[in-house]
């Protein structure tokens, strides 16, 4: 008599999520335990991130090109992140405003545009329209609307895309908009016990040392913004860069094993052994009581957004226990995987400020 057999392997994978205590889930009840909880994540979340990188090489920055426009000085220039390796970045400097100027770092997700398409350009030539249509689909230049509303903004291209696209890249979809050089990237760092994230991370506070370094005046504060996996590498520099002051989230935020671990992600998303400490909401507690506003749409196919509102319930909670309730926020707006900007530019007109 044949019996039955279970050959798959997925369903208890997610029987073993359901019964992991996420040993360091936020559970503080007082302001002495989340310290203690805080630093505690924090150590691990670096170590999960494959550790960060210990030298500081000297910034070396040059600028490599200077655009005049209408409502902004757009420089291309790049930085020294890691010793022979460089980060090209976009810097608008707005015209109508007087110093100090208010930055934040504009952060690209996936796509082979990267940073032009978050200031609104294009990089293809036989692309040129699809790019335009995509930009305007996905509402993606929010880095040049944010130098237009007064903000100096700082567009770092991510490792993997763009010009840091490396050989023989492949794509998320079958589109070549879609073009990312992850996969080799993300696997061939994990054979290293590092993590790509991790290093997109690094980038980020290397774009904030180089922020500092420049001649103009500034706030102490800093911004960062990013829409999927540019809201992904929010998250995470936010959760362990103190400098992040007001970030903001967007359609990168719910659960791991709503989104992650339930749809096809690309391989950069995946932080070896993340769940065994933490979920989403964990990581982004880690931020409070910094100004944090996440916004979703509520078709988003990705990270399905009653998830999104689920998590952030929790993040609430740890805003209210530090007596700042009014500095966490939510946008859940009516449209899909797409940066939406409803709240997000009042929002760092409200927060990102001289302290």
């Amino acid at each position: 008599m044949q019996q039955n057999r279970n050959y798959a392997t997925l369903a208890t994978l997610w029987d073993e999520y359901a019964a992991m205590p996420r040993q360091l889930a936020w559970r503080a009840q007082t302001l002495a335990a989340w310290t203690t909880w805080r630093s505690a994540l924090q150590t691990k979340l670096i170590a999960r991130l494959g550790g960060l990188p210990t030298e500081r090489p000297p910034l070396d920055s040059l600028v490599l090109e200077t655009t005049e426009l209408d409502d902004y000085r757009q420089e291309k220039v790049a930085f020294q992140s890691e010793p022979g390796i460089y980060t090209p970045c976009y810097v608008l400097t707005p015209r109508h405003v007087k110093p100090p100027y208010r930055p934040v770092i504009a952060l690209h997700g996936h796509g082979m545009g990267g940073a032009a398409h978050v200031i609104g350009l294009t990089r293809g030539t036989t692309t040129q329209q699809a790019e335009i249509d995509h930009i305007a689909a996905h509402n993606y230049d929010y880095g040049r609307q944010l130098a237009q509303r007064g903000f100096m903004v700082f567009a770092m291209e991510q490792r993997g895309f763009g010009e840091r696209m490396e050989p023989q890249p492949g794509m998320i979809s079958g589109s070549e908009l879609w073009q990312s050089s992850c996969r080799a990237l993300a696997f061939n760092t994990l054979l290293l016990g590092k993590t790509l994230l991790g290093l997109r991370v690094w980038d980020v506070m290397r774009t904030i040392d180089y922020i500092h370094s420049r001649p103009e005046p500034m706030i102490n504060g800093v911004g960062c913004v990013g829409l999927s996996g540019g809201g992904t590498t929010t998250l995470f520099a936010a959760a362990v860069e103190p400098r992040i002051t007001v970030p903001i989230l967007s359609g990168a935020f719910g659960s791991f094993r709503s989104s992650i671990m339930s749809t096809i992600h690309c391989d950069c998303n995946y932080v070896p052994g993340i769940l065994q400490d933490a979920e989403m909401a964990d990581i982004a507690a880690l931020i409070a009581p910094r100004p944090l506003l996440i916004e979703n749409g509520t078709e988003d196919p990705i990270f399905p957004v009653a998830e999104t509102e689920a998590a952030c319930r929790e993040v609430a909670k740890a805003y209210a226990l530090l007596g700042a309730p009014e500095r966490f926020d939510q946008d859940i707006f009516v449209g899909g995987h797409q940066f939406s900007g409803k709240k997000a530019f009042d929002w760092f007109d409200q927060w990102l400020v001289e302290s």
